[in-house]
């Protein structure tokens, strides 16, 4: 560049020159200057994209705690439901062993029985009688204790289906609840979120395959976690094109509304799949 040249002390006196070299030199300065700002401008971008990511790492950290929580109660509920189990095969082998254990002792009698009826033939009719009427008795006895024996039995088989049914349930919600990997939408506020579920409810019933499931969205706030299924999409009056909530959940209307459209879009496509 000219200002780094060696100048001669003539070229010095000459004003011109002089000026030049010091317009170069201002010339140089603005453009430092202006590199300088850009740098700024550069630094304060990305300090503000650090804090935009930290945001978004202590969101997903919210998510994957929220999730954590939600597989450490069913793991709970798992080990609950096995130990029920566990309860209920022992308490059905151990009155299925007693059962046993009285049919076994009554046939031993009533063969006793029967042998002393022989030898009391000969010598005592009154005392054969009265055998007669005590086996009576007991048998009348036996039989009332081996229907109860089987009515508990009855009884526990019935609380063992219940029980694995219930495990069933748990283990689809458990499915359900792991499927809502990321939301499809987000506020700007970044107060909700919004995710496309198959949760079934507890009073109602499982579909058999999964080509029956049922989509909904469920509606989360990410400040205090906590969330509402969507009940139905609203088809007339002012609220058309809301969706309705199975909770009291405050929602803001936009947030109904981007679960409309979702809910829309997924009849739709539905619609095309049949076609």
């Amino acid at each position: 560049m000219a200002s780094s040249s060696t100048l001669s002390l003539k070229s010095l006196r000459n004003s011109n020159t002089l000026k030049s070299e010091i317009s170069l030199l201002e010339g140089e300065k603005n453009d430092f200057v202006a590199k300088l700002e850009r740098e700024k401008k550069l630094v304060k971008k990305l300090e503000n994209d650090l804090v935009e990511q930290k945001k978004d790492f202590e969101h997903l950290e919210k998510q994957f705690n929220h999730f954590a929580d939600i597989e450490a109660e069913f793991e709970g509920l798992q080990q609950e439901v096995q130990l029920a189990k566990l309860e209920n095969l022992l308490s059905t082998e151990k009155l299925e062993a007693q059962n046993a254990s009285t049919a076994k002792n009554s046939r031993e009698e009533v063969k006793e029985i029967q042998k002393e009826l022989k030898e009391y033939k000969k010598l005592d009719p009154v005392r054969l009688k009265r055998q007669v009427s005590d086996l009576k008795k007991k048998t009348i006895t036996q039989a009332s204790e081996n229907k109860a024996i089987n009515t508990a039995l009855v009884s526990t088989r019935k609380e063992l289906k219940e029980t694995t049914v219930e495990k069933d349930k748990f283990d689809a919600e458990l499915k359900a609840a792991l499927s809502e990997s990321h939301s499809f939408w987000q506020s700007k506020d970044k107060e909700w979120a919004l995710f496309e579920t198959s949760l079934v409810l507890k009073e109602e019933k499982a579909p058999k395959n999964e080509e029956d499931q049922l989509i909904r969205i469920r509606c989360m706030n990410l400040s205090t976690g906590n969330s509402s299924l969507s009940k139905e999409l609203i088809t007339e009056g002012k609220d058309k094109d809301l969706v309705s909530w199975h909770s009291e959940l405050d929602m803001p209307e936009n947030v109904s509304k981007e679960a409309g459209k979702r809910l829309k879009k997924l009849a739709a496509n539905l619609e095309d799949e049949d076609d």
